[in-house]
């Protein structure tokens, strides 16, 4: 275990590893809003892995690990300590990665062609392009770089920069939101990951160095220094482990960081 060096006070945190399900965490007992909500970062660990250029992160369809991004070979399956194994393999720039909770359908972002996919549940061999956003991105390495399920059907997609876009997409209906964030304190849109426990958005900034405690909108209500982490391109929510992992682009190391009143 690290000390993290940060204006908050360092908390120890005890997160047993164990295998977890993917259903949605229980509600904490006092309601809370976006706007009151202030959990406090601890203590950082962190894990080796052998995903290639991880940049992006969500539970893995059967609870045990992650299931990470690659830019080189597709998508991962992570086990806790950090055990490596393929997923879905095929070389395209995956840039983000998230899971339906109900179905286990998994979905996954190409940057370049701009291109969102839904894998099919259970055997997560039928590959199926349900998606392509023309008009920003295309063909640059400035593309779409997060997604993260929302609720009833939706994801939310962002596109990196150039310009940093935050995009509602229903698999029903199409494209039915979009959100131009250049206004904000955000330089980029690296992943993204909606924690329906709170329902709040958070954004990693892999330029700035930080995680993004955000309303759904993209409106930034707290900034987290993760300047430990060269370039942290993947975010996953964990209520369960009471912390938040970031995965590093870079290094291919994915750091848990505890928070209190998470």
């Amino acid at each position: 275990m690290l000390p993290l060096m940060a204006a908050a006070a360092l908390v120890g945190v005890s997160c047993s590893h164990k295998h977890l399900t993917s259903e949605t965490p229980e509600t904490p007992d006092i309601p809370v809003t976006p706007k009151n909500y202030k959990p406090v970062m601890g203590n950082y660990s962190e894990i080796s892995t052998t995903c290639k250029e991880i940049s992006g992160l969500c539970l893995a369809p059967d609870g045990d690990g992650f299931l990470g991004a690659s830019d080189e070979n597709g998508i991962n399956h992570i086990t806790w300590n950090g055990k490596t194994t393929d997923f879905y393999t095929g070389h395209f720039d995956c840039e983000g990665v998230t899971i339906d909770p109900k179905t286990k359908d998994v979905y996954y972002i190409v940057e370049n062609k701009q291109e969102v996919h839904r894998l099919v549940a259970p055997d997560y061999k039928k590959d199926e392009l349900i998606y392509v956003v023309e008009d920003v991105g295309y063909g640059t390495n400035d593309g779409l770089e997060g997604i993260t399920w929302y609720k009833d059907g939706t994801l939310l997609i962002g596109n990196q920069k150039k310009p940093v876009v935050l995009i509602t997409y229903s698999i029903g209906k199409g494209e039915t939101g979009r959100k131009d964030l250049a206004g904000s304190s955000l330089n980029e849109i690296a992943d993204l990951c909606y924690d329906p426990v709170r329902n709040v958005l958070w954004i990693a900034d892999s330029k700035s160095r930080t995680i993004n405690l955000c309303t759904i909108d993209g409106e930034v209500l707290a900034s987290y220094s993760v300047s430990f982490i060269d370039n942290g391109e993947g975010i996953y929510v964990d209520h369960a482990h009471s912390c938040i992992w970031v995965c590093d682009d870079t290094t291919s190391k994915i750091y848990k960081i505890s928070f209190t009143n998470l």
